[in-house]
């Protein structure tokens, strides 16, 4: 939007606190430290940042957050994201007043956003990084990772039960705030569906997502959005990879990745010869330098995705939204040791897809991970339909077609519509073709 010539502003959540103190809680929290690098990363393409206030009760929180897994990570997380709602919706309102602004992009779990933006009347497009949170025939609640389509167990009732409880609780703690402002109230269990009657954007594609049913027609699915930020783009050493190997790429992801004795049972699985294995190892890195790797394992602090996926045959992942999309979206299978959050959705829908396998983290063992490669490896129906994801993931164009959109919403001021019986995948191609006259 801005090579377009637009003035672009970004709110990130955060709290200032003594240097002192930031670094010595960033030298111990990879969750302070992932958090801290985000407004620093896009300022350093030259947009302001400011920080959101955050409470001091969900800043001190959240740096436990990635010491909780499963199911219970994400109630966690989502209940601290919709903590002090009203102190937000307050700080929104002065910042709106500020500065003059033609549209708001929020996240969909920052609600405050499409609060502010319904008292001012500023239009909001609210993103979704996949179609997770979407309700659907055999959706299971939402990150509890349990199969897709898989509902007449205990297990699932269980989840069910345990979720409407939670998603009442988040109503009533927005109820008040909508109130105090005039506003109606919000459909119950708010976060399950496509909020925002202006747009929602979901960086996906309707072929890596299962069916969904509450999308609305002011729901997007525009692609996958990828982009390397500056202070780490470079490109992965290409020539260290070994073209008569079957290549693994192995990583955590950038916040769950403190465990390296997942790490070492992953290695010892791919102790063979045929391998060459490829490990991002993050906050591991350095107790895993210390241990007597095989010779077919190459460690690296952290790696440029971007140039090394469409080299390797397989990646063994936590199940994160970038790294599943990116993953896809470079046309290779997956297995998936989900950690918390989204991680167990996306597994369930990389097997859904047919792309790949999951193995839980309780049950990980270095012949289960053997097992599942050598199934991948020998299966050439597996690598046959990441192909064939990749061939449809390459016709979207999500950051030009979310762009397009929001400069769409903020010149019009209504709510932008599909037409009628238009795919939910938008392309540029077509965009004229998805919107009604």
């Amino acid at each position: 939007m801005r090579s377009e010539g637009h003035d672009v502003r970004f709110l990130i959540p955060g709290r200032e606190l003594p240097f002192r103190m930031l670094e010595q809680l960033a030298g111990k929290f990879q969750m302070l430290r992932s958090s801290m690098a985000v407004p620093v990363s896009v300022a350093s393409y030259g947009i302001p940042v400011e920080l959101l206030p955050v409470p001091l009760t969900v800043s001190l929180r959240s740096i436990i957050l990635p010491y909780i897994t499963g199911y219970s990570e994400t109630l966690f997380a989502m209940d601290l994201m919709n903590r002090g709602v009203g102190a937000y919706t307050r700080f929104l309102l002065d910042y709106l007043a500020r500065h003059h602004f033609d549209v708001i992009v929020s996240d969909f779990t920052l609600t405050a956003s499409h609060v502010a933006a319904e008292k001012t009347g500023i239009p909001c497009a609210v993103v979704f990084q996949a179609g997770l949170p979407f309700r659907g025939k055999g959706i299971p609640p939402f990150a509890s990772g349990l199969p897709i389509g898989e509902t007449a167990s205990k297990e699932y009732e269980r989840c069910v039960n345990i979720e409407k409880r939670f998603l009442s609780r988040l109503d009533r703690r927005l109820a008040p705030v909508r109130q105090q402002w005039g506003l109606p109230v919000f459909p119950e269990g708010f976060l399950r569906v496509p909020y925002s009657h202006w747009l929602n954007l979901a960086l996906t594609s309707s072929a890596i997502e299962a069916p969904r049913s509450t999308v609305t027609d002011s729901t997007f699915f525009v692609g996958p959005c990828f982009h390397n930020r500056i202070d780490l783009d470079h490109d992965f050493p290409l020539d260290r990879l070994q073209k008569n190997k079957y290549r693994i790429y192995v990583s955590l992801g950038s916040v769950f990745n403190n465990k390296p004795e997942v790490f070492r049972a992953i290695i010892r699985a791919l102790d063979h010869p045929e391998y060459q294995v490829i490990v991002s190892a993050v906050s591991a890195y350095q107790t895993l330098m210390n241990d007597a790797l095989p010779d077919n394992v190459l460690l690296f602090p952290w790696v440029s995705q971007g140039s090394l996926l469409p080299e390797v045959d397989l990646v063994i992942a936590h199940g994160g939204n970038n790294t599943t999309n990116e993953t896809l979206a470079a046309g290779k299978p997956l297995i998936v040791i989900p950690i918390g959050g989204e991680n167990g959705d996306n597994a369930r829908r990389v097997e859904y897809l047919g792309v790949g396998l999951r193995i839980g983290l309780s049950s990980l063992t270095t012949e289960r991970v053997e097992k599942k490669v050598r199934r991948i490896r020998t299966d050439p129906r597996f690598a046959e339909r990441a192909r064939e994801i990749k061939s449809e993931v390459d016709k979207t164009d999500g950051p030009v077609v979310a762009s397009r959109l929001i400069q769409l919403l903020a010149r019009t001021k209504v709510p932008v519509k599909r037409s009628v019986g238009a795919p939910l995948t938008m392309t540029s191609e077509d965009f004229h073709f998805f919107l009604k006259k």
